[in-house]
């Protein structure tokens, strides 16, 4: 009897795990940079005005994670430190990719350095902004990305290239890590 209603309650556990990994990742919001009632922690720029408990512009270090940044905010809500972060760009129906993973990055490196969880961050485009939600689905896409830079400085793993002008044109990697742009513009 007992072991029927641990299943029963495990059973509806997974029920509503799945619904709740089902829903969408983030929110796409009207765009605003700060919180009400929420407190800046951490600027990521030198300030010339300095306010009293507010960390600006440190490279902030996670050696749990091997992963180093500096978000653009971080603001504290409570007990909720939330990162925010700035983009020069425009976005229509979604976050781009890199942006999440880029903000995923910093929700582990935060949670590392500031011993919190952290539930949600917000990437703030030019003309809309996306709450993000820290999800486990997308910390294993950022941890299998991760093995797969290693295993690339490694010389274990080479990703499938697909090279062209347009593409790696503007692409950080470009002259740095990457021979594939120096092959495309001859």
């Amino acid at each position: 009897m007992i072991l029927n209603i641990v299943f029963l309650f495990f059973t509806i556990y997974l029920l509503i795990q799945s619904v709740i990994e089902q829903r969408p990742f983030y929110k796409k919001m009207r765009r605003s940079i700060g919180f009400r009632g929420g407190k800046i922690i951490y600027i990521d720029k030198s300030q010339e005005v300095k306010e009293k408990g507010v960390v600006y512009g440190k490279l902030l270090k996670s050696d749990k994670y091997g992963l180093s940044g500096k978000p653009d905010y971080i603001y504290q809500l409570g007990e909720e430190l939330v990162p925010v972060e700035l983009k020069s760009s425009e976005a229509n129906d979604s976050p781009y990719y890199k942006d999440v993973m880029q903000l995923v990055a910093y929700f582990l490196i935060i949670e590392d350095v500031y011993q919190k969880r952290v539930r949600r961050g917000r990437i703030v485009y030019r003309n809309t902004m996306f709450e993000v939600y820290n999800r486990r689905h997308l910390r294993k896409e950022l941890f299998n990305i991760l093995r797969q830079m290693k295993k690339m400085q490694e010389g274990d793993y080479s990703p499938e290239l697909n090279p062209s002008f347009v593409l790696c044109k503007f692409c950080p990697c470009r002259d740095t890590v990457c021979e594939v742009y120096k092959n495309t513009s001859k």
